[in-house]
């Protein structure tokens, strides 16, 4: 019996596997059962982005520190202004730091160009309180300038792997990556001609009148107006200094014309005065202030020719009516090279390109003009479009 008993209980716990506790026969019931196999989750492989370039399709964009509407503001970014888009996280655009934005780091972790320090601070302003956009360690070299807002600080550009967010309703797909650095460069262009176009006319305004050479000012400006109308403020710009331009140049013709003519009238014989040739000098005048009118008019109405500058004129011009004289008095700055009588009194100061008003000297005529600058003279001046 004891050997029976000694047997059992080896071959008991050579079925048990040697088992530190006994194993009830539940237990031993599960044993025995096949292993289930346990269904193991992969890990959530976030899917690639590609990177383009996007237009801001809203006004006043903000542009965030973190993809969280409660993060610190960037800057805000107007409409049509085109960025880098390289990611994404949730609702937000990541976005690579536009060229405006300046970063700034401590002076004193910087040594010959060279950062001394591992995960030095870069700030959105040159203040301690100011938000962090980037880390910046030792080795890294940099290229920066002595802030002007504070001189403890050096201001650089932010590093590589800065990202700021904008909400993705705001942001339209405006083509592949290399888009933004096109326009970049396209703007870069722009600028360097309007800085060129600017020297060349302040250049050719200080010569003498007859060696300006107005064409090619002209044409310097309205190569950015025609061609660079995809950067708005840069074609106003330039429209605006074309403008100033040819006032300029009015003004000197203009000085230029009447110190020729009052050198004609010197030496020609007084019993007989070069009419012909003061006649002439008087139209090329009227005439240059006319285009200098219409090029003004040209600023908010682009492609627009002269004639239908003097449809829009007639619109609002004026019936004048009285007999027609010649303006002969030798003074400067005079508002027309005619004279409209009414009872033999002065009533108006009239020329005109269009038509020629010495064929009407001595008679009853009624004109219809639009008023024009009279310098300060007693009566009204007009440009004259028709005789009734």
């Amino acid at each position: 019996m004891a050997k029976f008993f000694v047997l059992a209980s080896s071959l008991l716990l050579f079925t048990c596997g040697f088992a530190d506790d006994p194993l009830t026969p539940k237990e031993i019931q599960l044993s025995t059962q096949p292993e289930k196999k346990v269904q193991r989750k992969s890990p959530t492989v976030k899917a690639a982005f590609s990177p383009f370039t996007g237009k801001v399709s809203g006004d006043k964009v903000r542009m965030r520190l973190q993809p969280d509407l409660d993060a610190f503001i960037v800057r805000e970014v107007g409409k049509n202004e085109m960025l880098s888009i390289v990611d994404q996280e949730g609702e937000y655009y990541c976005v690579e730091p536009p060229e405006v934005i300046k970063a700034y780091i401590f002076r004193s972790f910087i040594l010959d160009g060279v950062v001394e320090g591992n995960r030095v601070n870069v700030r959105l302003e040159p203040d301690l309180e100011a938000p962090v956009v980037g880390h910046l360690n030792s080795g890294d070299r940099i290229n920066g300038q002595i802030s002007s807002k504070n001189r403890k600080w050096l201001e650089i550009a932010p590093p590589t792997n800065t990202r700021f967010y904008v909400a993705k309703e705001f942001i339209e797909y405006a083509g592949g990556p290399e888009l933004k650095g096109k326009i970049a460069e396209r703007k870069e262009t722009a600028e360097q001609l309007s800085e060129a176009a600017t020297l060349f006319a302040k250049s050719e305004m200080e010569k003498v009148f007859e060696e300006i050479d107005f064409e090619k000012i002209k044409q310097g400006f309205l190569t950015i107006i025609h061609d660079y109308t995809d950067f708005p403020k840069k074609a106003e710009n330039a429209k605006e200094a074309l403008t100033d331009a040819q006032e300029q140049y009015l003004q000197k013709r203009i000085a230029y014309l009447e110190e020729k003519a009052a050198l004609a009238n010197q030496y020609a014989p007084i019993q007989e005065p070069n009419a012909a040739l003061s006649l002439t000098l008087q139209t090329q005048t009227w005439s240059s202030i006319e285009e200098g009118l219409y090029a003004s008019w040209t600023q908010s109405h682009d492609q627009k020719n002269i004639e239908e500058f003097y449809e829009e004129q007639k619109l609002v011009a004026t019936s004048v009516s009285g007999v027609l004289e010649v303006f002969t008095s030798p003074v400067r700055n005079k508002p027309g090279d005619f004279i409209l009588k009414n009872k033999n009194l002065p009533a108006a100061y009239i020329y005109s390109t269009k038509i020629d008003l010495q064929d009407y000297v001595g008679k009853q005529v009624t004109l219809i003009g639009s008023p024009r600058e009279n310098n300060s003279f007693a009566f009204p001046a007009y440009f004259i479009h028709e005789i009734e």
